[in-house]
């Protein structure tokens, strides 16, 4: 009997624990993850707007990750040039010019997101709304 009356409080308790969580408040616009090393970043969205940032990142991370076929590919920020996104269907593509000049075409998750710092302040952006990113990195700039 008394497991049961402990299994129940537990159950009880649960929704306000998990809801404690939003006593910190709200995400500031200023947090964005920010990158082991630091690469400057030129974001062309779907509407033409330019933004430029540094401390650029997809989700954190100073790489670009897709599937060729039936592998995943990551191309390190080192590697890139820049990178052309276009919607076929409903994957996102994105053709990969490489420093070296050879090019790489991925299948891109289009629920990533794009980060960086603008002299204003953050900056994001949907992976599936830019339509070119450049790739400098702190010295390039």
């Amino acid at each position: 009997m008394k497991r049961g009356t402990g299994c129940f409080f537990l159950l009880l308790a649960i929704p306000a624990l998990l809801g404690m969580g939003s006593l910190q408040g709200p995400a500031t616009p200023e947090k964005i993850p920010i990158p082991v090393k630091k690469y400057f970043a030129v974001y062309v969205d779907q509407t033409d707007v330019i933004t430029e940032c540094s401390e650029a990142s997809i989700d954190g991370a100073t790489f670009l990750e897709g599937k060729r076929g039936e592998g995943t590919y990551t191309i390190s920020f080192d590697n890139i040039d820049q990178v052309s996104f276009r919607v076929n269907a409903e994957q996102l593509i994105g053709l990969v010019k490489l420093r070296d000049g050879g090019t790489s075409e991925l299948n891109l998750n289009k629920t990533q997101k794009a980060y960086g710092r603008t002299k204003y302040g953050t900056y994001q952006i949907k992976m599936a709304d830019l339509k070119k990113l450049e790739i400098r990195n702190a010295a390039q700039k």
